[in-house]
């Protein structure tokens, strides 16, 4: 029974370091707001299919990671990123037994929900200009959510992540 305490959980975190060497990469001014937030994807999707190994500490740990690696507030995803993983957490069995064009649609209001907190988060600082444009990363989220989703399923079944 130990042996299989571990199993799997390199694949987990691996997922996260790719998710955030992604995310870190630059795209084009033009496209930027288009960016999608691989990292929460993941994150949310690893809530979903290992609820007991993945929680609101994980989402806590990767909202610092995503902070420090984007230069913001110190905390801004931290809170953003909890209060996700909190949400899907929460009712994970609901949503993982949805249709994936309803995961979609949960998966966009999530992502702009995220785009919100943290909004909200660096408004409490003076001079800040709000722009709509960030909440674009919501709806390609929810577009790629599918793709993501199959691919991380079959990930995880190839390594058996339990």
């Amino acid at each position: 029974m130990s042996q299989y305490k571990g199993r799997g959980r390199w694949v987990v975190w691996l997922s996260f370091l790719i998710a955030m060497v992604l995310q870190s990469m630059p795209w084009p001014e033009q496209f930027d707001m288009f960016r999608p937030t691989l990292l929460v994807l993941c994150l949310i999707y690893w809530l979903l299919a290992i609820p007991h190994r993945v929680s609101v500490g994980t989402g806590f740990i990767l909202g610092i990671l995503m902070d420090l690696l984007q230069g913001s507030i110190l905390g801004a995803h931290a809170l953003a990123f909890s209060l996700i993983s909190f949400l899907v957490a929460f009712k994970f069995q609901l949503i993982r037994n949805m249709a994936l064009w309803q995961q979609s649609l949960i998966v966009m209001v999530l992502s702009t929900l995220i785009n919100f907190c943290v909004f909200l988060t660096h408004a409490l600082i003076p001079k800040i200009i709000f722009h709509p444009e960030v909440f674009w990363n919501g709806l390609v989220n929810g577009i790629l959510w599918p793709w993501l989703f199959l691919l991380m399923r079959k990930i995880r079944r190839q390594f058996s992540v339990r």
